[in-house]
């Protein structure tokens, strides 16, 4: 028996069926790889408290980050268990559309002021060197045979600020995961040596808690690693701290331009090789709109709209009577932090170890490079 269509019974039932399960394919739930993110980020905030380390210094400071943490146990999972289709709508969710507003929100800790606090030869200084390794990273990367994209990500996280700049850059670079994905992890691993060597190679070169801390400053990739490099100093380490501190809090906060910089001469370069080339750069859109936001974030920190208020309890409040400080901008950044963290584990759970057989030692090679580069600029500043 057939129907008007022309279909018999058991071709309809057959229809029938494969229309529900496409149907429940387009419906797979975002909420398994949400959570998957979640947990990995809690993990890796208690793996970088661990009371040892390299996790936790003798100071109290957490140089390996959990950025890093949460991209390793990101790729662990995935290359352990080879299956994580059922992920993929959730881990998507958090790096395409969540990982702009950890950037935005991280613009909340960013204070313009500290600009003012550097000498003017310091803020020069910071400009050549970001363009010294970027431009230098780039070269070395052609010498290894690199690809330009991930030269870009591993000089600009040398740089400027780390993990951070490189999620910041990888969209005008039309940078992927696997590339986000080694680059955070070769300049992590830089950073980690960078911070336990500067301490040694600044007493055997004798340099000043003002010249070390500034080095430190200049030189040295992610935050945490330069507050503890230069407050390790041997003769005046919160001097050296604190110097170093706002020197890299300076280089942080040239980040937007830097960005929009990068984005112009790479789309001009692209342009140039291209088989068919377009005949404008519309430079109004290689700045993506959240560097755009960020960028505002710390205009806003910078003009005193984020308060910082005291709460008074009383003794009817659930946790007891007391006084609670709150801040917003801490609260702010500190939640751009966690969704970074977040979209990390992410970014390692799309991530496959086998691109990194080609790729990864020279990679590995290329972030040594720079960071020897980027030393060696800080201590001809710091030597004039």
């Amino acid at each position: 028996m057939t129907w008007k269509s022309g279909l018999s019974r058991s071709e309809r039932k057959f229809e029938r069926q494969f229309r529900r399960k496409l149907a429940v394919s387009k419906r797979v739930s975002r909420w398994p790889g949400l959570l998957v993110c979640v947990v990995l980020t809690g993990l890796a905030a208690w793996l970088n408290h661990l009371p040892y380390p390299p996790f936790t210094t003798s100071d109290g400071l957490h140089p390996v980050s959990e950025v890093l943490l949460a991209l390793l146990l990101g790729m662990a999972l995935r290359n352990l268990f080879r299956s994580s289709a059922g992920l993929k709508p959730g881990v998507d969710l958090v790096v395409r559309k969540l990982l702009p507003v950890g950037i935005i929100l991280l613009g909340a800790r960013l204070d313009f002021y500290t600009m003012l606090q550097v000498s003017l030869d310091v803020l020069l200084a910071i400009l050549v060197i970001i363009a010294g390794v970027v431009a230098s990273t780039w070269l070395l990367g052609r010498l290894l045979g690199m690809g330009e994209r991930l030269s870009l990500l591993i000089g600009v996280g040398t740089a400027i600020c780390g993990s951070s700049a490189i999620v910041a850059t990888a969209p005008v670079v039309d940078g992927d995961e696997t590339e986000v994905a080694l680059s955070i992890a070769t300049v992590n691993l830089m950073g980690v040596v960078a911070m336990l060597l500067f301490p040694l190679l600044g007493a055997l070169l004798e340099l000043t808690a003002s010249g070390y801390g500034i080095w430190c400053g200049l030189s040295i990739h992610a935050t945490p690693q330069v507050l503890a490099a230069g407050f390790a100093h041997q003769l005046n380490g919160q001097l050296a701290g604190e110097l170093s501190t706002i020197v890299k809090l300076t280089r942080i906060s040239v980040l937007g331009p830097a960005v929009f910089v990068i984005g112009a001469l790479y789309a001009r370069r692209r342009r140039r090789v291209a088989s068919f080339p377009r005949r404008t750069v519309h430079y109004g859109k290689l700045l993506p709109g959240f560097v755009l936001l960020f960028l505002g974030m710390a205009l806003l920190r910078t003009l005193g709209f984020f308060p910082e208020a005291t709460l008074h309890l009383t003794d009817r409040f659930i946790l007891g009577p007391g006084d609670y400080r709150v801040d917003l901008a801490l609260l702010l950044g500190s939640s751009g932090r966690w969704i970074i963290t977040g979209a990390m584990a992410g970014v390692g759970l799309m991530t496959d170890l086998q691109t990194f057989r080609t790729g990864g030692t020279k990679a590995f090679s290329l972030g040594l490079a720079a960071t020897i580069v980027i030393a060696l600029l800080g201590l001809a500043k710091i030597s004039l």
